[in-house]
């Protein structure tokens, strides 16, 4: 199903027919080499051109307009401002979560802090520099993603169809340009199993070690990506046992044992500091033990149930049909018996999906659609390997292109669907009218606005990342207008 000479696959009947005997004279007058190495440089150069398209599109549709709509809430001016610190201040876990307690480990604020460090001055260290950094991430992951599967399914088509329906989906979409950690995960997992696809930890220990420690530093960002990296822990362990290379299978154990240990170090320092007072995540704990001491069952209805709505909240909006989770069904039995003897395939794309309904049967809390946002490049796959034919199929090509034509034609409706989420459209009036009151060199009071903003956002964020200074003994109060204009009031005595 696929070769370790990817990049090439295209040249290899061109290679074979150089050893007819026919063709000794070409071999010997060098004509036919030239014209290979000349093929063999425009197939490189198209495929090169075709990554940067995909990054360059993907990036300019996430972070378009966001110097205006970034949404300035509680979570992202409590993740910038610690990204704004030195890195020795950073914390040695992640993220606070709704449900109680914090994700397991720093990953998520030392990549945020490194993005504030290479990102951030060209943008003033303004909050949504942290979203063009994240949509970096994003965008990258996104073109890993796309030479995965054109290498694993032979198929340019194929590849670039999962990448139009990943990267522009709605939900997706308005969160990808987001200082937000479940954004992060859902990148990192998504990088993680494109290596895995790639077959690039097959090279080495070293790449296996890799492999494994970038999928659990999604867990790190973000807890719900654990059935992703449980996947592919699972990937880089089963392709050896089938083939019967028991070291192997032992050597990537204990590599992944040991890549695992290394990065909860953090976590144990942070707990032993703490005296082991606080759980990383108290609610998964309570949950399983109500399961464990049998005060309460798993709900797995409620769990297949929330990742179909997820599914067609996040790949069907904004017409969001109930078909496609049957259509989901439907295609990973397809998939499970057409790619049987490809077992690292099936880790990549059921596994995940099958662990997260389990998983999520045992989390006796309600599920939220952003649980999911790492499973989407697995359900995706999932249903178009069923329906795509094998590339020896004569009209494959023809329905490749006819679905990336598909998927290309719901974009403008997607982006339209997506520009009703998770914006604060006020954000733009916010840095503008802040550098005017900077400007000024005169401390404020406070500054308030004539425009509602949501009660976890901060009116004064911004001005204060800009050098401006709050001073409770100053007379003077900034007024931000709704068109953007600023008044000061005086405050006598």
């Amino acid at each position: 199903m696929y070769h370790d000479a990817w990049w090439d696959s295209e040249l290899q009947p061109a290679r074979q027919s150089w050893c007819r005997p026919s063709d000794r004279s070409h071999r010997r007058s060098g004509s036919r080499p030239r014209e290979l190495s000349h093929n063999h440089l425009d197939l490189r150069t198209a495929r090169i051109a075709i990554f940067a398209l995909t990054f360059i599109s993907t990036l300019t549709i996430r972070v378009w307009g966001i110097s205006k709509h970034f949404w300035l809430l509680g979570d992202q001016i409590r993740d910038w401002t610690v990204a704004l610190g030195a890195f020795t201040d950073l914390p040695l876990v992640g993220p606070a979560t709704h449900v109680g307690g914090y994700t397991f480990g720093p990953a998520f604020y030392w990549i945020l802090w490194a993005i504030r460090v290479v990102i951030g001055p060209w943008y003033q260290n303004m909050p949504h520099a942290g979203g063009i950094g994240q949509a970096i991430l994003q965008s990258a992951a996104d073109t890993l993603l796309l030479a995965a599967i054109w290498h694993r399914t032979r198929s340019v088509w194929m590849a670039l169809t999962a990448v139009v329906v990943l990267a522009t989906a709605a939900y997706d979409l308005c969160l990808a340009a987001l200082v937000w950690n479940p954004v992060l995960g859902s990148t990192l997992a998504k990088a993680a199993t494109a290596l895995v696809l790639l077959d690039w930890p097959r090279k080495s220990a070293t790449r296996v070690a890799l492999t494994a420690a970038l999928a659990w530093i999604a867990v790190h960002a973000y807890t719900g990506a654990i059935f992703v990296a449980v996947s592919v822990f699972a990937a880089l362990l089963v392709e050896p046992f089938v083939q019967g290379d028991r070291r192997v299978t032992a050597r990537n154990a204990w590599i992944i044992a040991a890549v695992v240990a290394v990065l909860q170090l953090p976590y144990l320092a942070y707990q032993l500091s703490h005296r082991f007072s606080t759980s990383a995540m108290g609610a998964v704990t309570g949950s399983l033990r109500q399961i464990v001491t049998f005060s309460a069952l798993p709900e797995f209805s409620k769990s297949v149930s929330g990742y179909a709505s997820a599914f067609a909240f996040i790949e069907g909006g904004p017409w969001r049909t109930n078909v496609l989770a049957w259509v989901l069904l439907a295609s990973a039995v397809v998939v499970a018996i057409r790619y049987r003897r490809d077992p690292t395939l099936l880790a990549m794309t059921l596994l995940p999906q099958a662990a997260a309904v389990i998983g999520y049967a045992l989390f006796l809390d309600d599920l939220d659609h952003y649980y999911y946002l790492s499973l989407m490049p697995a359900s995706v796959l999932t249903i178009l390997l069923a329906v795509t034919p094998p590339p020896s199929y004569r009209l494959a090509p023809a329905l490749g292109i006819a679905l990336l034509v598909g998927a290309v034609a719901l974009v403008p409706a997607r982006v339209r669907f997506a520009a009703t989420m998770h914006r604060l459209p006020e954000y733009g009036l916010l840095v503008e009218a802040s550098r005017k009151i900077v400007s000024m060199g005169q401390p404020m009071r406070e500054i308030v606005t004539e425009f509602a903003l949501p009660k976890t956002s901060d009116p004064e964020y911004v001005y204060k990342i800009l050098g401006g200074r709050i001073d409770p003994a100053s007379p003077w109060i900034g007024v931000i207008t709704q068109t953007g204009e600023v008044r000061y009031r005086k405050v006598e005595g």
